[in-house]
């Protein structure tokens, strides 16, 4: 009886040993266990954050790098002045000798201007020529202005005027077709030449503005005006 208690002492001792050193080892791997966590974890958010700053520089060298365009202003582009238009040509080199005469470089320049349409009246082109004249001869009996046309698309055809006025061609139309005629009308671009004298730019601001109001007022129905250089074609 005496050695049962004895050895059920002594198992009861190396259970309570056993129990303290391997239940202190375990909890100091787990405290270990944590700590690596830790560790690991404060790790992977050092390298996050130095990769974040990496790539956000590396943007930034980028944009840097980017060259920025210089800023252009535009180009005005040159200004002649006109001055016109003169209806004859004696009439425009007097002018010019007078712009000279005040050191102002001139020249005159005979410039295309598009003017307001003309309105024509006209009859469809006949098969031939010979039908064309018997029609003219029956429209000149009745007492109405025209000819034959002699060229282009309308040839063959009858012209019965031109017309600056619309309204007074629109009459003329109803007139004739009262007569029981088919007239037409077509618009007619006009163009004509006009007689200017050109001071290329700066060469103007040569002669003062008390003397260019002396310039113009001395002459007739002429103005003085500034237009692109590029759009004057002589």
């Amino acid at each position: 009886m005496r050695w049962i208690v004895i050895s059920l002492l002594v198992v009861n001792v190396a259970i309570f040993i056993y129990a303290q050193f391997f239940l202190a080892k375990e909890k100091n791997i787990e405290q270990a266990t944590v700590a690596i966590d830790s560790n690991s974890k404060a790790s992977s958010a050092s390298i996050k954050l130095l990769i974040e700053a990496k790539s956000l520089a590396a943007d930034i060298q980028s944009i840097a790098a980017v060259p920025i365009a210089p800023t252009v202003k535009p180009v005005r582009p040159p200004l002649c002045t006109l001055v016109g238009p003169f209806p004859r040509l004696l009439s425009a080199e007097y002018f010019l000798e007078k712009l000279q005469s005040l050191g102002a470089s001139s020249e005159i320049r005979s410039i295309v201007v598009v003017s307001e349409p003309g309105y024509w009246l006209h009859l469809l082109p006949e098969k031939s020529r010979k039908e064309a004249l018997r029609r003219l001869s029956e429209l000149q009996a009745r007492g109405i202005d025209s000819y034959v046309i002699p060229d282009g698309n309308l040839a063959n055809g009858i012209s019965l005027g031109m017309f600056m006025d619309k309204a007074r061609a629109l009459v003329m139309e109803k007139a004739i077709e009262e007569q029981g005629y088919k007239p037409k009308i077509v618009g007619v671009p006009r163009e004509q030449k006009e007689l200017w004298v050109f001071l290329p730019e700066g060469e103007a601001a040569k002669i003062g503005d008390e003397k260019w109001l002396k310039l113009i007022s001395a002459e007739d129905l002429l103005e003085k005006r500034q237009n692109v250089c590029t759009d004057l074609a002589s």
